[in-house]
């Protein structure tokens, strides 16, 4: 196995598909899936991205033989998405999924995140809808294959909740669910990608112009540099996407600029998962 990536969490990946399809805000989306019982009274560990970060470690474990202190896997949830960043998702052709990702980036290094991320729109991740849960596995052998089922709602979780005991109850014995751990893998904090970051601003000269030396010194190739019509100036944003980078310099590139007199609150950014994005 090469890469895993997958949408796993019901309750988050509902919201999004409420917030891009219906035009809902986050807090409208939330509301509407604690009535409909994908959200706990506490949504933390759902909207933190928190619990699809403890799959995805039981995922790596499964694919890879690598035990990870899930504390060590970079973890961004849903709650800094706004309507803006759909708009120009949709701009681009495709949407924001957050993900639980784990891929090879050497034959010993394996790395990981869960981040909303943009997904291009005839991908199949794009389409997965509502609380619906979809992973993808790509491997040597078999390409990509991709498994999916409800991952939210209380006929689902019932279901699974019964049939454990029911198992327990029978006296079911299962192999060993993990595989020996691999000596040779090892986890590394840090990742490649194409990276979409989005600048508020009050308006002013040369924001373009140290945007790309900002860029420059920390060796970050910028591909597109978007921007919608203003409409309101305190909303003012523009998007920056870059070549693909290392997780580390695109850190870098938003703390500088998040220095800067003219940006306007913290710069977010995000992954995108497909290196060959532009269709």
């Amino acid at each position: 196995i090469s890469e895993i990536a997958g949408i796993i969490n019901g309750c988050t990946n509902f919201m999004l598909t409420a917030m891009d399809r219906d035009g809902k805000s986050y807090d409208e989306a939330l509301s509407e899936a604690s009535d409909l019982g994908y959200a706990e009274a506490d949504p933390t560990l759902d909207v933190g991205g928190f619990d699809a970060r403890s799959k995805l470690r039981i995922l790596m474990r499964l694919a890879y033989g690598v035990e990870v202190d899930e504390e060590l896997i970079a973890c961004k949830g849903i709650t800094d998405l706004t309507k803006l960043d759909f708009e120009y998702a949709k701009m681009m052709g495709g949407t924001i999924k957050i993900l639980g990702v784990s891929k090879k980036v050497s034959d010993d290094k394996v790395a990981a995140f869960v981040s909303p991320c943009y997904v291009p729109g005839d991908d199949s991740l794009a389409n997965v809808n509502g609380a619906t849960n979809a992973v993808e596995v790509t491997s040597f052998n078999l390409q990509s294959s991709t498994y999916i089922g409800q991952g939210a709602g209380r006929y689902p979780t019932a279901n699974s909740c019964i049939n454990d005991i029911v198992a327990l109850a029978k006296g079911d014995r299962t192999p060993l669910p993990f595989n020996p751990l691999a000596k040779d893998a090892e986890f590394v904090n840090n990742y490649d990608s194409v990276f979409y970051l989005r600048l508020g601003y009050k308006d002013g000269v040369g924001i373009t112009r140290q945007c790309g030396e900002v860029c420059e010194k920390h060796n970050v190739s910028i591909h597109s540099i978007l921007q919608n019509p203003v409409t309101s100036k305190e909303d003012a944003a523009f998007v920056i996407i870059t070549e693909k980078i290392p997780l580390s310099a695109i850190k870098s590139v938003a703390a500088e600029l998040e220095g800067c007199d003219w940006c306007r609150g913290p710069a977010y950014y995000m992954p995108v998962l497909r290196e060959d994005w532009v269709r």
